[in-house]
């Protein structure tokens, strides 16, 4: 009798417990997103401030993200430069290192490379220069001096399945939290 009422007692401490550890889950994929969203703002305005090209780098693989900016000019890599840019690697020396970008991590707005809580991932990230979703590499949304910003759409997952899009419009930089995974022609409409 007395196992059968500790049993019952765990049960029902579980069946309580279930809901708050779903919501923690749910906080830190809240605050994360939010702590994006923010520096996605404050790349914005650096950028508007000092003239130079800057971009969010968002490393999947490794579930960080940080903002660099351009040291001079830089040109965009398209995917035609970024595959020659692999041939030529896969037929350089073994000590050729790659190219150099031509950005920095801008301090200024992130002092190092930020890191999602745990639990929280990176689903997939689509923006104007990959418009089919990229998954498990290093995605980059960029911030142009006159006041334009790449079309990105990001989505955040965290261990319970909870989904968040960040939409980052292309004018005035600012970002939408959509608190569901959201097709980019849903974010923008049609592309």
């Amino acid at each position: 009798m007395e196992l059968l009422v500790v049993v019952a007692l765990i049960g029902l401490i579980g069946f309580f417990a279930l809901p708050s550890v779903t919501n923690f889950f749910k906080l830190s994929l809240n605050s994360a997103s939010r702590e994006m969203a923010s520096i996605i703002k404050e790349a914005y305005n650096s950028t508007a401030m000092s003239g130079k090209v800057h971009r969010l780098v968002l490393d999947q693989k490794e579930g960080k993200y940080w903002v660099e900016v351009a040291v001079g000019e830089v040109l965009l890599d398209t995917a035609e430069t970024r595959e020659r840019e692999q041939r030529r690697l896969r037929f350089a020396r073994s000590d050729e290192k790659p190219k150099d970008s031509g950005f920095q991590l801008d301090r200024g707005v992130t002092r190092k490379k930020m890191s999602l809580p745990r639990g929280v991932e990176f689903e997939d990230v689509v923006t104007e220069q990959s418009p089919e979703p990229v998954q498990g590499t290093t995605a980059y949304a960029h911030f142009f001096p006159h006041g334009i910003t790449e079309q990105t759409v990001i989505h955040l997952k965290d261990g319970q399945q909870h989904q968040i899009t960040l939409a980052i419009a292309s004018l005035l930089g600012r970002t939408r939290l959509i608190e569901r995974y959201v097709k980019p022609e849903e974010a923008y409409g049609p592309r």
